[in-house]
């Protein structure tokens, strides 16, 4: 470049900003521009959620985390982790959790940085373990009436009333 196009380039930028005006956005005061494709943090709805898990398993930076004790089941999500990805929208199978267009986390108080959902788990009717979550039974009852069976108990359980019932059941061949 020659010194002359050098000295007139800073002009010319002048030049085209004074056409265009102002295009930041004064942010506290005005609303920010979002394209529609922007992701902020997620929603989880209580009275959907399951607790089946299967937000955590696909949860990337382990924003999410299931918190079992003896008697229930806890979903954890910490916004401060999060990569904004929503992979556990695709893969809740409730329709549990929703995106939003939420940026807007700071906070003094590091605990507003974490939701938690508390689900009950269910008692097995044969040996009294608890397992699963009382609305999971209830969504697998909905799904596949055929387990009525076995689905109010344990997988231990559920495997030893199996192999019992294969059991007593004639194999082989029968001639004729």
């Amino acid at each position: 470049m020659s010194i002359v196009k050098k000295a007139i380039k800073p002009v010319e930028v002048l030049v085209i900003a004074g056409k265009t005006k102002r295009v930041t956005v004064k942010y506290p005061y005005q609303e920010p521009i979002l394209s529609p494709e922007f992701r902020g943090s997620i929603e989880i709805n209580p009275e959907k959620c399951i607790g089946c898990g299967a937000c955590v398993n696909a949860c990337p930076p382990n924003a999410l985390e299931m918190i079992e004790s003896q008697d229930k089941k806890t979903l954890r999500y910490y916004v401060g982790r999060c990569i904004f990805c929503w992979r556990c929208i695709d893969v809740c199978p409730v329709g549990a959790i929703k995106g939003t267009r939420n940026f807007e986390l700071a906070t003094n108080d590091p605990l507003d940085l974490y939701t938690y959902i508390v689900h009950s788990k269910a008692e097995c009717s044969s040996c009294g373990n608890k397992v699963e979550t009382v609305k999971m039974r209830k969504y697998i009852m909905q799904k596949s009436p055929i387990t009525e069976n076995y689905v109010n108990k344990c997988p231990d359980c559920r495997k030893k009333s199996f192999i019992n019932a294969i059991s007593t059941r004639k194999v082989g061949f029968h001639g004729e």
